[in-house]
C-alpha cells in the first residue's frame, strides 16, 4: 500500500530499505513521541543491522522534526501455507459463505516470493456476486498488507455455471468447517462465560490449531486445556487518588497456558477486580456455582469442597495473538468453558517413538556432585518431585527469533522422582552459518559444529528421550519449546509433553529477585553457573532454580 509517508520515506533514504513496508503509526501528543512501525520479514531482521537502524531512525527523523521518533520492527513470516490460512480466517472471521466455498487449489490459489503474494479467487457467479459487493475485497487486501511484508496482488475470476449448476440452482455448501482448504479448525461445542471484556456471550468461530500460529493476529480463536495458571498485580496507570472513577491502584492480570494438543500458547486476560477471584477458581477448576441456600452452612461446604477438588478445565478464547520478548503470547478478550473434540484434530505428525538411539546416546549420571554442591552428599528430595519425570533441557541458536532460529547445541538432564538420572547432549550442525555474535555470546563456533549430526538426526532420539517426561525449560514456552515444535511437526514428531516454564515460575514465586534471568537467579540463590549461555550449563542451572521454586510452592 503506497502512503505519503512511505513515497518519502524512499526519496530521503534513496529506496535503501524495500524490506521495509509501512504497518502503521501512533503520536503521543503528552510526550511529543512519534511510533512509527515496519513490517520486516523474519529472514531479513537476521541481516537488519544497528547501524540500518540507526540510519531509519535518522530518516524518519528528517521527515518529522522537532518531534521524538521511535522505530518498532514487526517480523512476519510468510509462505504459501501460512498466507492460504490467513486468508481462511479472514473469511471465517467475515462471511462464512464464502470460507466454506474456497475448499480447494481450483478456488483459491497462492503464490509467495520474495516480493510478492499473488492470490486467485475462483467462484461461481452467485459467490462471486457475494465477493465483489461492499468493501470485502478491499478488506482482504488491507488485512494481508497489514500481516506481511511483500505486495499484495489479488485476481478473481468468475466459474462458468454448468447446466448441472443451473438446474440445481445454487446451494451452500454445509460440509464440516474443519476440512476447508489447508486452514486446520477444532470442533467445539462452547459452554459457560469465564470472561469478557464488554458483552460478548459467545464465540461462533472455530478455532485454529495452535501450531499452525506463526504471525501477529487480530481476531484469533484458540482453544485447550488450561494449566500454570497464575495472578499478580499491575499498575492502573489511569489512577488518580483524586477521582474515583480513576479504579483502583493495582488492577489484576491472570495468565495461563493454552494446550489443544498441537501446541501450547502463554495466554493472559484482564478480568475486573470484582470478577477476579472468580476467573481464577474457573480457571484452575476449583469454582463451585453457588446455588441460592437457605442455610450459609451449605454455601461453606460447597466452598471447601472447591478447595479441595479440582477438575480439568477446557476453554475457547479470543482475542490478540502478539509478540511479546520475541515470542508469540495471545491476549484473551473473551474466555468460555467449552468442550473439545479431539477426534476432530489431525496432526501430519504420526512417527512412532524410535526404538533405538541412532545419534545421541544418553549417558547415565555416575555422581551426584552437582546436587552435593548445594544440597549435601545426601539431598533430600522433595515430595513434588515424586513419581515424575522432568527433562529439563536448552537450546542454542543461530539467532534469538523462534520462528528462524536454527539449533546449534541441545542439552537436557533427565531426573526421574527428584533424582539425576541421565544427560542428553551434542552439537547440531546448522543449515546456515554461526553469526558471529552468536559465537561471542556462547562460544559455539562453526569448528564445533562442523562434524556435528543434523537436528534432522537428532530429532528422533531427543524425541525418544523425552517421552512420558514433562518439559522443563527457563523460557521453556517463549523461546526452546516453539523452536522444538517448529522443527518436529516437520518431521513427523509431536511433542505432546506438558510444560513447565522455571521463567514463569520463578516470577511467581521468587518474588524478591531484581529480575528473572537465569544468571540473575542463579547468583541470587548461589548456584554454579560457570558458562551462562551454554546449553549444558544452562540446563543444570534451571534444575537447581526449579528445586528452590519447588521448596517454596
Amino acid at each position: 500500500m503506497e502512503t505519503k509517508f512511505t513515497e518519502e520515506f524512499n526519496s530521503i533514504t534513496d529506496g535503501a530499505y524495500p524490506m521495509l513496508k509501512l504497518n502503521g503509526a501512533t503520536y503521543e501528543k503528552k510526550n511529543n513521541l512519534l511510533t512509527v512501525r515496519f513490517i520486516i520479514s523474519a529472514f531479513e531482521i537476521q541481516n537488519f543491522t544497528d547501524d540500518k537502524k540507526e540510519s531509519v531512525l535518522e530518516a524518519v527523523k528528517k521527515l518529522f522534526p522537532g518531534i521524538e521518533v521511535e522505530i518498532q520492527y514487526i517480523r512476519t513470516y510468510a509462505d504459501k501455507s501460512v498466507v492460504k490460512n490467513k486468508i481462511l480466517e479472514f473469511f471465517n472471521n467475515s462471511n462464512q459463505m464464502l470460507f466454506a466455498n474456497l475448499d480447494n487449489e481450483e478456488n483459491l490459489s497462492v503464490n509467495v516470493d520474495s516480493e510478492d503474494i499473488v492470490i486467485a479467487i475462483r467462484l461461481k457467479a452467485p459467490l462471486m456476486m457475494m465477493l465483489n459487493a461492499g468493501d470485502i475485497k478491499e478488506n482482504l487486501v488491507n488485512t494481508l498488507d497489514r500481516t506481511f511484508n511483500q505486495n499484495i496482488v489479488l485476481t478473481t475470476e468468475e466459474i462458468p455455471e454448468t447446466e448441472n449448476d443451473l438446474e440445481a440452482g445454487f446451494v451452500f455448501d454445509t460440509k464440516s468447517a474443519s476440512v476447508i482448504g489447508d486452514l486446520r479448525l477444532i470442533d467445539v461445542e462452547t459452554g459457560r462465560k469465564v470472561y469478557s471484556k464488554g458483552k460478548i456471550n459467545d464465540i461462533s468461530q472455530l478455532p485454529n490449531y495452535i501450531i499452525d500460529i506463526k504471525n501477529e493476529s487480530d481476531g484469533a480463536v484458540l482453544c485447550g486445556k488450561v494449566s500454570n495458571v497464575s495472578r499478580r498485580a499491575y499498575r492502573n496507570k489511569k489512577y488518580n487518588p483524586d477521582d474515583a472513577k480513576s479504579g483502583p491502584e493495582e488492577l489484576p492480570m491472570i495468565r495461563f497456558m493454552l494446550d489443544d494438543s498441537t501446541g501450547k500458547m502463554d495466554t493472559v486476560c484482564f478480568p475486573r477486580p470484582d470478577d477476579a477471584d472468580k476467573v481464577e477458581q474457573m480457571l484452575n477448576g476449583t469454582y463451585v456455582e453457588q446455588a441460592e441456600e437457605t442455610a450459609g452452612e451449605s454455601v461453606s461446604k460447597n466452598n471447601n469442597k472447591a478447595a479441595s477438588e479440582t477438575k480439568e478445565v477446557y476453554v475457547i478464547c479470543s482475542g490478540r495473538v502478539s509478540k511479546f520478548r520475541d515470542a508469540l503470547s495471545f491476549t484473551a478478550n473473551s474466555v468460555f468453558e467449552c468442550e473439545i473434540n479431539f477426534d476432530s484434530i489431525h496432526l501430519t505428525s504420526a512417527k512412532p517413538v524410535p526404538e533405538h538411539y541412532t545419534e545421541v546416546y544418553p549417558e547415565n549420571v555416575v555422581s551426584v556432585h552437582q546436587q552435593s554442591l548445594i544440597d549435601g552428599d545426601r539431598p533430600t528430595v522433595n515430595p513434588y518431585f515424586e513419581n515424575k519425570t522432568f527433562v529439563i533441557y536448552d537450546l542454542e541458536t543461530t539467532d534469538r527469533y523462534p520462528e528462524s532460529a536454527h539449533v546449534i547445541q541441545i542439552a537436557a538432564l533427565k531426573v526421574v522422582d527428584g533424582i539425576e538420572k541421565q544427560t542428553f547432549e551434542t552439537f547440531v550442525k546448522p543449515p546456515v552459518a554461526i553469526p558471529s555474535e552468536i559465537t561471542e555470546l556462547t562460544h559455539i563456533s562453526e569448528s564445533d559444529v562442523e562434524n556435528a549430526p543434523t537436528i534432522e538426526q537428532v530429532m528422533p532420539d531427543f524425541f525418544k528421550f523425552t517421552r512420558g517426561s514433562i518439559l522443563v525449560g527457563h523460557n521453556l514456552c517463549g523461546y526452546d519449546f516453539p523452536i522444538i515444535n517448529r522443527l518436529s511437526e516437520a518431521m513427523g514428531y509431536h511433542f505432546d509433553n506438558e510444560l513447565l516454564d522455571t521463567l514463569i515460575l520463578a516470577r511467581k514465586y521468587l518474588t524478591e529477585m531484581s529480575n528473572f534471568k537465569l544468571t540473575t537467579l542463579s547468583k541470587s540463590l548461589k548456584i554454579e553457573h560457570l558458562s551462562a549461555h551454554r546449553a549444558d550449563s544452562d540446563v543444570f542451572a534451571t534444575w537447581h532454580v526449579l528445586k528452590e521454586i519447588v521448596k517454596r510452592m
